[in-house]
């Protein structure tokens, strides 16, 4: 399981238990907005949570990946990636493994779930994608739901 601070941790676990799974409700009491940032840079780099636009503001939902840090609603890990190893995990965890683990969940992964676990930009993400299926052999199927996002994972 990924490293997550204590405040980390506390947030996630406290927007785990709402509806909407929104983490700003929850750091309001972090008086510095400098900090505020921090914890949300970090746990957004670490995949633990994601933007969400809504009609007047980003939102920051928990991933799966940050339900699963905090032992909320876990999943097991699919076969290619090992039992301990999660997205964000600064050590022995690579990239592909993570865009690999995205890609074997049943839901897929959109491009922007992906740009927020690896950190990349889209042609990084798109050029990884096609050494996958070129090298690895692996067949990656998109497709575009109504909304028009792209959803991306292992066919």
């Amino acid at each position: 399981m990924s490293q997550i601070s204590p405040a980390q941790q506390r947030i996630l676990k406290a927007a785990a238990k709402q509806p909407k799974n929104d983490v700003r409700e929850h750091m309001r009491d972090i008086k510095s907005p400098a900090i505020r940032d921090k914890i949300i840079e970090s746990m957004l780099k670490c995949g633990l949570i994601a933007e969400d636009r809504n009609a007047d503001d980003v939102v920051y939902v928990i991933t799966d990946a940050g339900l699963e840090a905090v032992g909320a609603g876990r999943k097991p890990a699919p076969k290619t990636v090992p039992q301990k190893v999660e997205p964000g995990e600064p050590k022995g965890v690579s990239k592909q493994q993570i865009i690999l683990y995205l890609l074997e969940r049943s839901e897929g992964a959109t491009l922007k779930q992906l740009m927020n676990a690896t950190g990349w930009q889209k042609h990084s993400l798109h050029g990884a994608m096609a050494n996958m299926k070129k090298k690895l052999k692996i067949a990656i199927e998109s497709t575009k739901e109504k909304d028009g996002e792209r959803i991306y994972r292992i066919a």
